[in-house]
């Protein structure tokens, strides 16, 4: 037995981190890892039963994220922390805070004596039957504290000899969860800025210029209307709040039926829904549905306060477009490009015209179903010499021209942008 002063064998300290780094080449996630990790230790003389893990992020929702795997329940269970919360109720007398701020452990023993303490953690492990519990910081490269513990059901606590074996771990540890959680800002970073479909196709490696590819997809086109009045009634600040409290009425809905949000453009959002034949088929129509739903509660909490609505058209059409990036070699910009992207910006922009909230071609109507639409004739849409079939949501058709020319629109530069046909994902 290990006395106090005494280091770790070699050979013992050889076997535990192979095992580790073993666990780790093998797991595909962090959750994964998580999950061998907690294994392992739970079969040692250390008894672990209880694992927690957390790890800051970059992500616009939330803060940080924990894992949390226990003996008898081994599914890691993972829980999203939204920002600020940094000050919740008991924060300065948790084991995070001591951690956090002296980079160092922290060890509570004998917890079955706990009583009354201000953290509501140490009640809860102690009406759990936990005997002993150990934080330890995991301080990664770029000096962000992170944090594991660890929890016992020991009579005795955990054996001193067994707890500088596991310390011989954290730096693996460390270095383990640090890769994954640098694999995860990549993959949200991305996501974040270019939209899941980009993001994936840029990850498998299409990251030249002119590297691109023809698909066949839904388009959608939807373009805050009367922007120009809201925002001289608003300052800056306000301004963006306003867009993305709109934009927040979009994104789900495109996303959640198999669309791809590609770009905000000023006031206006793009996306697109490609039809592949070994992929579920997307739904547009099902989230021109929610979108419009989602609008007018929106608009009811806004009449509440005594603000104007939020008027809106969509576009939307069927076609060709090339799926591909475009720019010099050192500036690139995931995008779609083909005339379908510019019928679809057209039909948004004819919606201020006829008064009707979304308009839809007869390819797209063919394409994802005309139950939900009713015809309204031919139009002109501007850039184009002949006249398209233009339909309406069959619920909107009869109210043509209900808002007439009131609403003022799209802003000069984004349409100059939409007249060379290549509209895209960043920038």
């Amino acid at each position: 037995m290990l006395r106090q002063g005494e280091i770790l064998g070699p050979a013992m300290a050889h076997d535990q981190l192979l095992t580790v780094s073993a666990l780790a080449a093998r797991s595909l996630t962090i959750q994964a890892f998580i999950h061998g990790i907690g294994s392992y230790l739970s079969d040692l003389p250390l008894c672990v039963e209880r694992v927690f893990i957390s790890l800051q992020t970059l992500h616009p929702a939330f803060r940080a994220r924990t894992y949390l795997w226990k003996k008898e329940k081994p599914e890691v269970r993972v829980v999203e922390w939204p920002h600020g919360l940094t000050n919740r109720p008991g924060y300065y007398d948790s084991p995070d805070y001591h951690v956090h701020s002296s980079r160092t452990e922290f060890r509570i023993q004998h917890l079955q004596g706990i009583q009354g303490h201000s953290c509501e953690l140490y009640g809860k492990l102690r009406d759990e039957g936990y005997t002993d519990y150990l934080m330890v910081p995991l301080i990664f490269s770029d000096g962000t504290v992170n944090t594991l513990s660890i929890a016992t059901k020991l009579r005795d606590g955990f054996p001193y000899e067994e707890l500088v074996r596991f310390r011989e771990l954290i730096d693996l540890i460390t270095v383990t969860s640090e890769r994954y959680s640098a694999l995860e800002t990549l993959s949200i970073t991305l996501g974040t800025y270019l939209g899941q479909g980009a993001s994936r196709e840029v990850m498998r490696g299409r990251i030249r210029a002119g590297h691109g590819e023809t698909i066949r997809a839904g388009i959608l086109f939807a373009d805050m209307h009367d922007f120009t009045g809201h925002a001289s009634r608003l300052g800056p600040s306000a301004t963006v709040q306003l867009l993305n409290t709109y934009f927040d009425c979009l994104v789900g809905p495109i996303e959640e039926t198999g669309g791809h949000v590609l770009k905000f453009i000023g006031d206006a959002v793009l996306g697109c829904f490609p039809v592949v034949p070994s992929e579920p088929a997307p739904d547009p129509v099902g989230a021109i549905r929610v979108i419009r739903q989602r609008l007018g509660q929106l608009n009811d909490v806004r009449g509440g306060k005594g603000e104007p609505p939020i008027r809106h058209g969509v576009g939307l059409h069927f076609g060709e477009v090339v799926f591909g990036n475009i720019g010099s070699s050192e500036r690139l910009d995931f995008t779609i490009i083909g005339e379908a992207v510019n019928v679809a910006a057209r039909c948004a922009e004819e919606t201020r015209a006829l008064g009707v909230g979304c308009l839809a071609t007869g390819d797209f109507v063919t394409q994802f179903g005309a139950e939900a639409f009713a015809a309204i004739g031919a139009h002109t849409l501007r850039g184009f010499a002949e006249p398209i079939a233009l339909f309406a949501l069959a619920e909107e058709a009869g109210c043509l021209k209900r808002f007439g020319s009131k609403d003022q629109g799209v802003a000069p530069d984004m349409t100059s942008q939409l007249s060379i046909a290549s509209v895209g994902n960043g920038g």
